[in-house]
């Protein structure tokens, strides 16, 4: 398994405390079968702003303490500035590749996230959106998410999110974007080494039980990312309309 969110970096942003705990969340990574994880703690501008070398120097220093493969990454907040902070190299994609993973705040899209999404996809940036089950702006606009991968972006689920972790609403998305083929890669979002582990088996299970076929996509595919090459995204699967309006906020408002 590949667990593309993770907050395993001691000292950065809101993850790991210090490296006791930074080895903790990597352990219990191993014993969730995780094979690889990628380090990606949050960038944002004005209140996370991690240096390439303070990050180089931390990274290293639990790779030679670990036993399982820790790939490099940012969780970039969306901002206007992302497209400049890529080209003064202060920003960057997973294992140093063209696929960024990118945030949004909790409850809305700013108005020009579409056209900063463009000026990274012209700079080579394939981006990745976080958790978009957890955004309050994307409960309620779902075709939102079918523009951005018609686009070729990806959607990065929390594993959590299958199995309840973040309550029912989250739940409920994340189960329809399942059955939807709109989950390309998942993450534990771990944080630390209680309340938010990093955890990805049971919801992994879970995406199998829901829709094995997208999962034997995964499979076939997350490897890709790692080594920055071009994917193929799952045709959206259409559901039937019943199954779709017992949820309000797919709605577009």
């Amino acid at each position: 398994m590949i667990d593309f969110h993770s907050h395993i970096i001691y000292g950065i942003d809101d993850g790991a405390k210090d490296i006791d705990m930074s080895l903790s969340m990597i352990e219990n990574a191993k014993e969730e079968g995780t094979e690889y994880i990628c380090a990606t703690p949050h960038f944002i501008l004005g209140n996370y702003e991690v240096s390439l070398e303070e990050y180089s120097s931390k990274i290293e220093e639990l790779r030679a303490k670990s036993e399982i493969n820790i790939v490099s990454g940012l969780e970039v907040y969306m901002d206007l500035k992302l497209p400049q902070l890529f080209k003064e190299k202060k920003i960057w994609g997973i294992n140093n590749g063209p696929y960024m993973l990118i945030e949004f705040p909790m409850r809305d899209i700013p108005r020009y996230s579409n056209d900063v999404l463009y000026e990274l996809s012209i700079l080579g940036i394939k981006p990745i959106i976080a958790h978009p089950e957890r955004n309050l702006k994307l409960m309620n606009n779902i075709d939102i998410l079918e523009d951005w991968i018609e686009e070729g972006y990806l959607l990065q689920v929390n594993a959590g999110s299958l199995v309840g972790q973040y309550g029912k609403e989250p739940k409920d998305i994340s189960e329809i974007l399942a059955k939807r083929n709109m989950i390309h890669i998942l993450g534990s979002d771990g944080h630390n080494d209680s309340r938010r582990k990093t955890n990805i088996k049971s919801g992994r299970d879970k995406l199998e039980e829901i829709n094995p076929s997208l999962s034997t996509w995964i499979d076939n595919n997350q490897k890709k990312v790692l080594l920055g090459e071009y994917i193929e995204l799952p045709e959206i699967n259409e559901l039937k309309k019943s199954s779709k309006s017992i949820f309000g906020f797919f709605k577009r408002k």
